[in-house]
């Protein structure tokens, strides 16, 4: 699956864009605050139906305009499928084939694209629900019977907080739903783990020099089961007005050169680490579903030299279509693109 175009309209700073990148590597060029980041972000959106960037959709709207527009034409499936979205102050709309869709989630299936920008230690650094995230998108793209289980769990789980809050005695007949999907979800979530941990080893002694250490917390207490863990926490349940224990609450710990990641290494390892865990999904993803695509926001500003190289050599190796930015050609000189473009005041334009 790649992009083999995406027209952009009022987005950020991109007023109208026709992009039509290579199906391999492509370089984007341009000084600061030029529209480069805008570019992948609004490819981001295309995949994810959100930003990667801290930012409401209806804050990505063109300063003066009503709404942004972005339609891509992907390769699925050995055909041409067209993606479009039109997101408005009140208003989104997603198209995928033509046909309405219900969500901007659907679009993950079509398009599976993976950042890593400036901020990918939040990953490591902040709260488990990105940790949640990253997992969820890695199993929806490997394990098919996902999407449903998920969202089966979300909905007894919506429901049995709403009882919590409103009539706490009848809370519990939600309980046989959201443990029978709960405890499913959690068997999914676990056996991605078990699969990506040898890839991600891989990635981390490329990147850092040190063994992982990467152990899955299914938000309930180890010795119980999702029956017994909600039975224990009823009364809490109740007094809180939601329910504390469940895959919801997940998390995925992580170790390296023995130590805790979180709050215990470098800005500097985070950043390798994480890049090292979404470069061990991409891979992962690649082997189980097919190729998608990879962007890469300004890696020269983050690595040194030698590391950007090694980077760059390895990141070709793989099968996904991908997007690098830098300030010059010169910075990525280790990157073989098929195409390179500049922008310039949110204009592109193709230079090779």
């Amino acid at each position: 699956m790649a992009l083999e175009k995406l027209v952009i309209k009022n987005f950020r700073c991109l007023e109208s864009v026709e992009f039509d990148p290579h199906p391999d590597g492509n370089i984007i060029v341009g000084e600061n605050a030029s529209g480069k980041t805008s570019l992948l972000e609004a490819l981001f959106f295309v995949g994810r139906g959100r930003s990667f960037r801290p930012s409401q959709a209806d804050g990505l709207i063109k300063d003066g305009s009503p709404a942004f527009q972005l339609v891509a034409t992907v390769g699925h499936k050995g055909r041409s499928l067209v993606l479009g979205l039109e997101v408005a102050k009140e208003t989104r709309t997603v198209r995928i084939g033509g046909q309405p869709a219900k969500s901007l989630g659907e679009l993950a299936e079509y398009l599976p694209v993976q950042v890593i920008d400036p901020d990918v230690h939040k990953l490591v650094e902040d709260g488990p629900g990105g940790r949640r995230q990253f997992l969820d998108f890695g199993v929806f793209h490997v394990e098919h019977t996902f999407l449903e289980t998920w969202r089966r769990y979300q909905r007894a789980l919506k429901q049995r907080n709403k009882a919590l809050k409103t009539d706490p005695k009848v809370a519990s007949a939600w309980d046989p739903e959201l443990i029978q999907a709960g405890e499913a979800l959690d068997v999914l979530r676990r056996a991605y783990v078990d699969e990506l941990l040898p890839v991600a080893q891989d990635w981390v002694r490329f990147f850092l020099d040190g063994d992982l250490e990467l152990r899955y917390r299914s938000g309930w207490a180890v010795d119980r089961t999702l029956a017994e863990a909600l039975s224990h926490s009823r009364q809490r349940d109740r007094d809180f007005g939601a329910t504390l224990v469940g895959p919801h609450r997940a998390d995925l710990e992580l170790r390296v050169h023995e130590r805790a990641a979180r709050g215990r290494v470098s800005r500097g390892q985070q950043k390798l680490l994480a890049s090292a865990l979404l470069l061990a999904q991409v891979e992962l993803m690649e082997t189980r579903s097919g190729p998608g695509v990879l962007l890469l926001d300004d890696p020269a500003a983050e690595l040194d030299g030698e590391r950007l190289s090694r980077l760059l050599a390895r990141v070709q190796g793989l099968g996904s279509q991908c997007f690098v930015t830098g300030l010059s050609l010169e910075a990525l000189a280790e990157f073989k693109s098929g195409s390179v473009f500049h922008v310039e005041q949110g204009k592109l334009r193709r230079v090779l």
